[in-house]
Order: structure tokens, then C-alpha cells, then sequence
């Protein structure tokens, strides 16, 4: 199963070799078509409106119906309205199902390294079939963002595929996380119920 991909990079206009180093990281960061990610898409925005973000999310994922879209930079904080960090309110227009763990996990990862990772504002979701995950801009952060999930997305990817099962079965399984003992609980006795109803009743 070859996850096709599309990569939209939020530049800043001041950095002119940004937006080319972002692009040669993230095909290196998913490991490339030998580990299933198909690159098809690339496209670099500088202070775009944010109807331009929204119709070129549509348009790969509606047309050219990729799997996986990642968008870089343009979450940060920022004065509203304003034409600077609109990604997520862009992204948020257009998903049909939101999954706030992958974002929620992102940040709680990259935090102990990069404590303005809780600037983020990224969001992460369904549209149609594909995964759409906004990810940071800046050195380092991005790819701490996305090493986080990057086991995961397979398997999102194979659950939204029309033969979802068929591939979700050649995927090797997550790693189970780690749970805490469950407490100790006593089921209501019923004696003790009635014993709770009659004394609301004389209340």
C-alpha cells in the first residue's frame, strides 16, 4: 500500500531558503516510497489568504485525492484577524472529522525539547479519505512533531482506504501503550439501593 502525499509549506517570506529545506526534510522524515509514502505534491505558500489554503486542501483532497496531507508552518500564535498563522482555522473549515489525539500527542512529545511547542495551534483530521495534520514550522520542530505519529499514520491511512481492511492487515501492530492498574470497584448492593431510595422518599 504507497500512502500518496501532499505537502503544503506556509513560508516566511524573509527566508527564501526555507520552504526548499522543508521539502527535501519531510520525504526524508516519512522514510520515503520504500517504506510506503509516495510524494505527488508540493506547493509553497507566502502569507496566503486563507481561502487559497482551504481550496488547496479541497483539490488534493476531492481531485487528486491523496492520502496524507501535511501542512507546514502557519500555527503559531498571532493578532486577529490577520493573514499571518491562519492554517488552522483553514484546516478546521475543511475537515469533516476532527482527531484531536494526533495534534494533543505532537505537542506533549516535542514539549520536553522545544517548549514553544505549546504555541501550536495545529489541528489534525479526516476530509473524504484522506488524514490532513498541520505540523510547525521552524528548525527541528517539525520533524519532532511529526516522528511522534509516524507510526500511526499507516494505519489511519489504511482505515480510510477503500480495501481498508485488506491493507490495515499487512500493517505491523502499534505498540500497546502503557495503562495503569485498574482501582478496585463494588457493585452497588441492591439491598443498599432500596435502603438510598427510602430514605429520599422520607427527604
Amino acid at each position: 500500500m504507497h500512502i500518496r502525499c501532499g505537502f503544503l509549506v506556509i513560508a516566511d517570506p524573509a527566508d527564501s531558503e526555507e520552504a526548499d529545506a522543508v521539502l527535501d526534510s519531510l520525504p526524508r522524515a516519512l522514510g520515503g516510497v520504500e517504506d510506503g509514502f509516495l510524494p505527488l505534491a508540493r506547493r509553497v505558500y507566502r502569507e496566503p489568504p486563507r481561502y487559497q489554503v482551504e481550496e488547496t486542501l479541497r483539490q488534493w483532497s476531492d481531485e487528486e485525492e491523496l492520502d496524507l496531507i501535511l501542512t507546514v508552518g502557519g500555527t503559531f500564535p498571532a493578532p486577529g484577524p490577520s493573514a499571518g498563522e491562519i492554517v488552522p482555522e483553514a484546516t478546521a473549515e475543511v475537515l469533516e472529522r476532527l482527531m484531536p489525539s494526533l495534534p494533543e500527542r505532537m505537542r506533549s512529545r516535542a514539549v520536553a525539547s522545544y517548549p514553544t511547542a505549546l504555541l501550536d495551534r495545529g489541528v489534525a483530521g479526516i476530509r473524504g479519505r484522506t488524514l490532513i495534520i498541520n505540523l510547525p514550522g521552524g528548525e527541528g520542530l517539525t520533524a519532532v512533531f511529526l516522528e511522534s505519529i509516524l507510526e500511526v499514520i499507516p494505519h489511519v491511512a489504511a482505515r480510510l482506504a477503500a480495501d481498508g481492511g485488506e491493507a490495515g492487515a499487512t500493517l505491523a501492530p502499534l505498540e500497546p501503550a502503557r495503562t495503569e492498574p485498574e482501582s478496585e470497584s463494588r457493585s452497588l448492593d441492591r439491598e443498599e439501593f432500596a435502603a438510598f431510595l427510602r430514605r429520599r422518599q422520607k427527604n
